[in-house]
């Protein structure tokens, strides 16, 4: 039997390295797919998206490689995108779809909070490398200081933070048939309530994971992680 995909969003500012852990501790039944958007990692030359709609309709493209259908584990900012691929996908009339969501350290859309009451396109670099601290996911020092480095991060950011910024404004209310797991860090920012309000954004099932650890529990919890989520990542046809 070929394994089942299983695509991976990264976080803000981020790329596919978050997910090496989590990669190494999957079964052979399921098959990671890492998928960066424009201006990150391997799609470093390209230029960023800003929009959460030119986010998905890149992710809807490379959809069509798929020939069944597949998990999503989207993280922080993944997980929005992820509900979003997986709703365009529940209007088509045929072609893969998204089964599971498994949405990570994030806030249900239904109660998250803007990341700013103006667009993060607006924001300095300071002001932005402070809206990422908020959200639990803080710079390195290293990188926030280097005269190089720093900027390039934090216009990484505030492209990011738009994709959040525009889903949260425009798609709060989507919806999908896909089942949803939220996953979470007992250390993250969010609350019970925030979490638990997921179950709002499917008509399917919803189930809520908590492990040890902050905002990239995933880095720590890799393989009790992998063992969870694997019985979730199956073609379920509906």
């Amino acid at each position: 039997m070929a394994a089942t995909p299983l695509l991976l969003l990264h976080h803000s500012g981020g790329s596919a390295q978050i997910f090496h852990e989590l990669i190494d501790a999957l079964p052979a039944s399921v098959a990671p797919l890492v998928w960066e958007l424009p201006g990150r990692g391997r799609r470093w030359r390209e230029p960023l998206v800003t929009t959460v709609e030119d986010a998905v309709a890149d992710l809807l493209r490379r959809t069509d490689e798929l020939t069944g259908d597949f998990a999503v584990f989207g993280h922080s900012l993944g997980a929005y995108l992820g509900l979003a691929l997986a709703a365009e996908l529940d209007e088509r009339p045929r072609g893969a779809r998204c089964t599971t969501l498994f949405a990570s350290a994030n806030a249900a859309p239904s109660n998250a909070v803007l990341p700013s009451p103006r667009s993060p396109l607006l924001l300095n670099d300071e002001e932005t490398f402070a809206m990422a601290r908020r959200a639990g996911g803080d710079v390195d020092p290293r990188i926030r200081d280097h005269p190089m480095l720093g900027p390039w991060t934090a216009n990484l950011l505030r492209a990011d933070f738009s994709l959040t910024d525009t889903f949260l404004r425009r798609h709060r209310d989507t919806v999908t048939r896909a089942d949803i797991v939220t996953v979470c860090g007992t250390d993250d920012i969010f609350t019970p309530l925030q979490l638990k309000s997921w179950n709002a954004a499917t008509t399917g099932s919803h189930e809520l994971l908590t492990y040890p650890g902050g905002h990239f529990y995933l880095e720590q919890q890799a393989k009790p992680l992998a063992a969870a989520i694997t019985p979730h990542i199956a073609p379920v046809h509906r």
